[in-house]
């Protein structure tokens, strides 16, 4: 047997014991009801991946017993489904061939390394990175939805999305309006999240919603609005100001507060994960919050399925990594005896260690 033979050996193991942990948790999750069966999903597009997010898509299932009995087969790394309700999800294409009946409303927050971060990996995941995510959330959450839109806390479905950010559902009590803005063109989508982003901010007449953040922010850096409040028109009024570049700036970063995937809004046919399944590349749980509970929402202990750290296995970590704190305990390449929710997290970020499969 030559040595490329064991490597590739080795490797199927190691790839066969993170399968064997995703299907002990999807099989607490579906007994526990953790795990979200899409509604309708006789018309929802179902999608998965394993070393990649998507390597398929165009799955649909009849019932809820099939598509959870495909889920315990398979034991998806990720796990997707669709948030248009669709007449042939199964087919290949576009909305066209797909036939598109009405669509889910939902926001996708995807947070970056943030100046706080003291990690090198881009991708890596720490308390700051977590916390912004969070903070922009409760910025779309209690600056816009609420205020502007007129939707309350129980409107919304708030998803950490088990890597650095959030989904928030839009889900109207009052089933007309749910039925209005579930039919909404892309046009339509593009324009809402649009005005979130202050894409179409027109400073010759600045509306109600934008006008109040603003002043805001004017007040916070020490800039004067009494004409603000007063006139529609600010172009003018920030032209004649001595210092109109520092009110641009502070417009232009206003503006720019959220990290929004914006084809999560506008694409006909996007996918989003399951919510209670977990993320291939953390290992974390895709996990619902209350908008009440989302203050005091830890990711890095709430989100951490808690028999994956019950579990051990001596490894060796063959490149220096950063910190990973999961329940309270540190872990980095120092580590020889690692719990089951690191090892996901590092198999998950293309780590290169070794781990004892035969203990």
């Amino acid at each position: 047997m030559n040595a490329k033979h064991i490597l590739n050996s080795e490797k199927n193991k190691l790839f066969e014991e993170i399968k064997h942990l995703y299907n002990l948790y999807f099989k607490y999750a579906i007994k526990r009801k953790w795990l979200e069966i899409p509604d309708d999903i006789s018309h929802k597009e179902i999608g998965y991946g394993y070393l990649k997010k998507v390597d398929n898509r165009n799955l649909s299932f009849e019932s809820e017993k099939e598509y959870l009995i495909w889920v315990l087969k398979n034991s998806p790394f990720h796990l997707y489904k669709s948030l248009s309700y669709m007449e042939f999800p199964d087919k290949v294409g576009g909305g066209h061939q797909k036939k598109i009946l009405r669509r889910e409303m939902a926001f996708d927050i995807d947070v970056h390394k943030t100046k706080k971060c003291k990690h090198d990996d881009e991708g890596w995941i720490c308390d700051n990175c977590l916390e912004e995510a969070k903070n922009q959330t409760f910025i779309l959450i209690d600056e816009f939805l609420m205020p502007d839109f007129g939707l309350s806390k129980d409107d919304l479905k708030i998803v950490f999305s088990g890597n650095r950010g959030y989904h928030i559902y839009i889900k109207p009590q009052d089933e007309d309006i749910r039925n209005t803005i579930e039919h909404w063109d892309r046009y339509q989508r593009r324009y809402f999240i649009e005005y979130i982003l202050g894409k179409n901010l027109n400073l010759n007449s600045v509306g109600s919603g934008w006008r109040r953040r603003l002043l805001k922010a004017f007040e916070k850096n020490k800039i004067g609005i009494k004409q603000f409040e007063k006139n529609r028109n600010w172009k003018n009024i920030i032209e004649k100001r001595k210092n109109k570049d520092k009110i641009y700036s502070i417009i232009e970063n206003t503006k720019n507060r959220l990290e929004l995937d914006e084809k999560v809004m506008e694409d006909d046919i996007r996918l989003l994960r399951v919510i209670g399944s977990l993320h291939g590349y953390t290992g974390f749980v895709v996990k619902e919050i209350r908008y009440n509970s989302l203050n005091d929402f830890n990711p890095l202990n709430h989100a951490v399925f808690s028999q994956f750290n019950k579990k051990f296995y001596n490894a060796k970590i063959n490149q220096k990594i950063d910190d990973l704190i999961i329940k309270g305990e540190t872990y980095n390449h120092k580590n020889k005896e690692i719990p089951a929710s690191f090892l996901l997290f590092l198999f998950g970020h293309g780590v290169d260690f070794e781990v004892n499969l035969n203990q």
